[in-house]
């Protein structure tokens, strides 16, 4: 087993949060929509459902749930690092 040290990706800090619950997060990058944010703590908080505005300053809509954590305005949001889950070919033998 190797000690790295796991590095999580800021993505922003929350803008606002929503009359229906979501939270608004201005970003500099793109990330993909379904992924799971994450607070300091690296607690999620909950999972990206949209992203809107121009391409160089994104805004994300996180959908947020009862089993996610709370955030408030001013909170910094993070990427959690990606697992490499690609799925491997079956060779077979002949």
């Amino acid at each position: 087993m190797s000690n790295k040290k796991i590095k999580f990706k800021k993505i922003g800090t929350v803008s606002h949060i929503s009359s229906t619950n979501k939270i608004i997060i201005p970003s500099k990058q793109t990330p993909k929509i379904g992924l799971t944010l994450v607070n300091k703590q690296k607690k999620p908080i909950g999972r990206i459902s949209d992203i809107f505005g121009s391409t160089k300053k994104p805004y994300i809509s996180v959908k947020t749930s009862k089993k996610f954590k709370k955030v408030k305005e001013g909170d910094e949001v993070y990427l959690p690092p990606r697992r490499n889950n690609r799925r491997r070919m079956k060779v077979r033998h002949s």
